[in-house]
């Protein structure tokens, strides 16, 4: 099967689900709280050919989640990832998913990684949410957990601290750009 008729069906099958949806109300968005960075080189809203397109899943699989969400690519001082776990990086850039279907998390962190590699995010935070408005068990959670693993740029995440949403956030360290990569 070619790619493009792989789109083809990943489209009519989000529209089909999208069917009946109604766009949120301007009060009920979700609010990116972003820093000033130079050299920007595209905005967020903007972003449509993601390289992350193909790398998430949407199937709505609910998995056992741990509390306390973490992962981190071999080769990380302990130093680095200590750091990361205490909540002592600046947060460059954050996004709240929390509330979210899978579909759009998955649409909104896929422009999200887009635009932390785009102007060179190093650490970021992700709000999924603790679950609690879930029938049975959180649903953005283990989906955020599965998904960052899959992104190479992502070098590790961790559970905030109770001051940055506790179980409910992940601070996300991502791998620098070489200066050339600009």
């Amino acid at each position: 099967m070619s790619n493009d008729s792989t789109k083809n069906d990943d489209d009519e099958l989000f529209l089909a689900e999208m069917s009946g949806v109604e766009p949120l109300q301007p009060n009920n968005k979700i609010q990116l709280k972003k820093k000033p960075r130079p050299a920007a080189k595209q905005s967020f809203e903007n972003t449509h050919d993601s390289a992350f397109n193909d790398v998430f899943s949407d199937a709505e699989i609910i998995e056992d989640c741990p509390d306390i969400l973490r992962f981190s690519r071999s080769g990380l001082q302990h130093k680095v990832l200590k750091k990361l776990r205490q909540g002592k990086n600046p947060i460059e850039l954050s996004l709240d998913l929390h509330g979210l279907t899978v579909i759009a998390a998955r649409k909104i962190l896929i422009a999200f990684l887009d635009e932390c590699k785009s102007i060179g995010v190093r650490h970021a935070i992700i709000v999924h949410g603790k679950g609690f408005r879930s029938k049975d068990k959180p649903v953005i959670k283990p989906m955020v957990n599965r998904w960052l693993r899959d992104v190479d740029d992502v070098l590790a995440f961790h559970t905030a601290q109770p001051k940055d949403g506790g179980g409910g956030a992940v601070y996300v360290l991502f791998k620098t750009l070489k200066s050339d990569e600009h």
